[in-house]
C-alpha cells in the first residue's frame, strides 16, 4: 500500500459509533421535541443542518470505502449493515423534522432557503412509510451492480487487466490491437451480463414498488418529484432527443466518415468507435501525458496555477490532505467520481487512470465538481444548500475540462496540444447523440415499457435506440448481444434517470467556454460565482450567473453545434486523438 493510498483510508475510516444509530438518535429526538417558532426557526435549522451533514459524511465515507474494496467481504457488510440498521430510522427521523418545520405557524422562509424550504414540502408529500424499508433494498440491489463490475476482469493476450487498462488499448493506432481489445472487452462483459440482467430485473420491480407506494402512475412521474424536476417537462428531453438526432447525429455520422475514408477503412466497426472514441485519422500513437496518479496530480496543479491562484490552492489542499484515489487496481468500482464529505467542507476524487489524455481530461472533470463542493460549502452554511439541482451540477466539471485548455503547456506540445483540443471539442458532437440514447432509453423504461418487463424487452429497445443514434458504426457477422447489452451501464443501475444533465451541462459549458474566449477573466469569476450559490437559487438563475441560458432546444443545440464545428475547422483537416467521455 502506498502512501498516498495510506492517506486515503486515514480519510475514509469511520470509528464503530459513528456507524450506529444511537449516536444519532438522541439529537434528533431533542430537535423534535423541542418547542419551535417562527423566531426560533433559524437556530434549529442550523442544528439540525449540522447533525444531518455529520451523517451525510458517515454514509458517503462508507459507500466510497466499499467503492474502494468492492472484494473485501468485511467492508462490505458493513456498508451493508449501515444501510439497513441505521439509514431507515434516519429517513423516518428527516420526515417527521420536515413536518416539524412545515407545521411551524408564520414561518416564512429567507431568500437563501426559499427553495429548499419548498423541496421539502415536496419531499415531505412524496415520502412513505413503506418506502423506507424499500429503500435499503433499493440501494442493496444497486451495490451488487458495484460489487460485480468492481470485481471484473479481462483477459486480453494472456495478461489479466483490469476494466480501465483494457479500454486503454482501445485508443490504439492499430487496428487489430483494437479489435483483439474490444472483443476481449466484449467477451467480459457477457460474462457478467446474466448476473446484471437480474440486477436490472430486481432493480425495475423495486422502482415500480416505489411509484406505487407514493400513488404515482409511473417511476417516470416518481423520479421526476424525487429529483425535482420543476423547470422542465418529460415533453422537453423528448424533443430534445429529437433534436440531437436532427441536429447531431449528422453532423457525428459525417465526422466519421470523414474517419474512415481517410483511414481507408471499409465500415468503422465498434473497435473504431466504441461509444466516443474517435480514431486519430493520422495513426498517431494515443497521447501519454504522464505515467502515474502522481504524475497526473502534479500536472494539474501546474494547470490549475496558470488559470487561478486559489483553484490550484484548494487541488493541492485536496493532495495533501488525502482527498484524491486515482490509480487503477483490482477490486476498485471503475467508475470515476467525486464525493463529498460536508463537515469539513472536503471533496474527495475517486479515479482509475492509466495514463492516457482522457485520464487528464476526466481528473479535470471531477475536480470541477469538488471546486463546486468547495465554494458552495465556504457561502452556504445549510447542508441543504450546497451543491446545486442536478441540471446545473455537471457545469463545474465540464467548463473545467474547456477552462484549462489553454493551460496546459507544460504537458503537451503545441502539435499534442491541438490533438487534446479537438478530441474535447469532438467529444461534445459524439456525447450528445449518447446522451440522447440513454435518456430516451429511460423515458421507455420507466413510462412505456410494462412493469413486467424482460431482458429480452430491454435489449431489443437499445438496439432499436443505437440502430437510431449510432447508425453509422457496422456491427455485421457480430454478436448481437454484445451490442444490445449496451444498456448495462452505471447510471441505468445507480442513478436512475440522471444523465440528460450531462447534455445540458456540456452545452453550457461550450458557451462558457466561447464567453471565455472573449473575456476570460469575466468568464472564470461568473463560474465562480455561480458556484457559490449553490443550491440557494433555481435553475435558470444558476446558469444565468455563469454567463449562460438554461435551454437544450433544437434551436439552441444548433447554434451550439455551429459553433464548434467552426472551432473544428480551425485545427486539422479531420480528426486527431481521442474522445472517450466517461459519464
Amino acid at each position: 500500500m502506498t502512501g498516498t493510498l495510506d492517506a486515503v483510508e486515514r480519510k475514509l475510516a469511520v470509528p464503530p459509533a459513528a456507524s450506529e444509530w444511537p449516536t444519532y438518535a438522541p439529537r434528533f429526538e431533542a430537535l423534535l421535541a423541542e418547542s419551535l417558532d417562527a423566531a426560533g426557526v433559524p437556530d434549529w435549522l442550523r442544528r439540525w443542518s449540522e447533525l444531518s451533514a455529520e451523517l451525510y459524511e458517515t454514509a458517503s465515507k462508507l459507500s466510497t470505502h466499499a467503492d474502494l474494496h468492492t472484494d473485501a467481504p468485511d467492508i462490505q457488510q458493513r456498508y451493508q449493515t449501515f444501510l439497513a440498521e441505521l439509514m431507515p430510522s434516519a429517513e423516518r427521523a428527516d420526515q417527521a423534522l420536515k413536518e416539524k418545520l412545515l407545521s411551524v405557524p408564520g414561518y416564512v422562509p429567507d431568500a437563501r432557503f426559499a427553495l429548499n424550504y419548498r423541496r421539502f414540502r415536496d419531499a415531505a408529500a412524496l415520502f412513505r412509510e413503506a418506502n423506507v424499508e424499500l429503500g435499503v433494498t433499493h440501494e442493496q440491489q444497486k451495490n451488487r451492480h458495484s460489487v460485480i463490475t468492481g470485481n471484473q476482469s479481462v483477459l486480453l493476450g494472456g495478461e489479466k487487466l483490469t476494466i480501465p487498462q483494457a479500454k486503454q488499448r482501445l485508443d490504439s493506432p492499430d487496428r487489430e490491437a483494437r479489435e483483439a481489445a474490444w472483443r476481449a472487452l466484449s467477451a467480459s462483459n457477457l460474462q457478467v451480463a446474466p448476473e446484471l440482467d437480474q440486477v436490472m430485473l430486481d432493480l425495475i420491480v423495486t422502482r415500480w414498488t416505489l411509484a406505487r407506494n407514493a400513488d404515482e402512475a409511473t417511476y417516470l412521474d416518481y423520479q421526476w418529484k424525487a429529483l425535482d424536476r420543476v423547470d422542465y417537462s418529460p415533453a422537453d428531453c423528448r424533443a430534445f432527443h429529437d433534436a440531437v438526432q436532427g441536429e447531431v447525429v449528422p453532423i457525428l455520422a459525417e465526422l466519421m466518415k470523414g474517419v474512415a475514408d481517410t483511414l481507408g477503412l471499409d465500415a468503422i466497426r465498434p473497435w473504431d468507435y466504441n461509444r466516443n472514441n474517435l480514431l486519430d485519422v493520422q495513426r498517431r500513437a494515443p497521447l501519454a501525458p504522464f505515467q502515474d496518479g502522481g504524475q497526473l496530480e502534479t500536472l494539474a496543479e501546474q494547470a490549475f496555477s496558470g488559470l487561478d491562484h486559489d483553484l490550484a490552492a484548494r487541488f493541492g489542499y485536496m493532495r495533501s490532505n488525502g482527498l484524491l484515489d486515482l490509480e487503477s487496481r483490482p477490486g476498485k468500482m471503475t467508475h470515476a467520481y467525486c464525493q463529498y464529505f460536508p463537515t469539513r467542507n472536503e471533496p474527495f476524487v475517486l479515479m482509475n487512470v492509466v495514463g492516457t489524455a482522457e485520464d487528464v481530461r476526466v481528473l479535470f472533470h471531477e475536480v470541477g465538481h469538488a471546486f463546486h463542493g468547495f465554494y458552495s460549502g465556504d457561502t452556504q452554511p445549510l447542508v441543504w444548500n450546497r451543491w446545486s439541482p442536478t441540471e446545473f451540477v455537471e457545469i463545474p466539471s465540464m467548463a473545467m475540462e474547456f477552462l484549462t485548455l489553454d493551460h496546459l503547456g507544460h504537458v503537451f506540445s503545441p502539435e499534442e496540444l491541438a490533438r487534446y483540443r479537438r478530441s474535447q471539442l469532438q467529444g461534445v458532437v459524439s456525447f450528445l447523440p449518447w446522451a440522447a440514447q440513454m435518456d430516451a432509453f429511460q423515458h421507455w423504461l420507466y413510462a412505456e415499457a410494462p412493469s413486467t418487463v424482460t431482458v429480452a424487452e430491454l435489449d431489443a429497445k437499445w438496439l432499436e435506440l443505437d440502430q437510431t443514434f449510432h447508425s453509422f458504426v457496422n456491427w455485421d457477422g457480430l454478436d448481437v448481444a454484445a451490442r444490445a447489452k449496451g444498456w448495462q451501464y452505471y447510471h441505468i443501475f445507480h442513478v436512475p434517470f440522471y444523465y440528460i444533465e450531462y447534455a445540458m451541462c456540456y452545452l453550457a459549458a461550450v458557451g462558457i467556454w466561447r464567453g471565455a474566449q472573449r473575456d476570460p477573466a469575466a468568464a472564470l469569476e461568473g463560474y465562480k460565482s455561480a458556484l457559490r450559490l449553490g443550491s440557494a437559487v433555481s435553475v435558470p438563475e444558476l446558469y444565468r450567473a455563469a454567463g449562460v441560458e438554461f435551454r437544450f432546444d433544437r434551436e439552441h443545440i444548433r447554434g451550439l453545434m455551429t459553433f464548434l464545428k467552426e472551432q473544428l475547422g480551425q485545427g486539422e483537416a479531420t480528426g486527431g486523438g481521442t474522445a472517450d467521455r466517461s459519464h
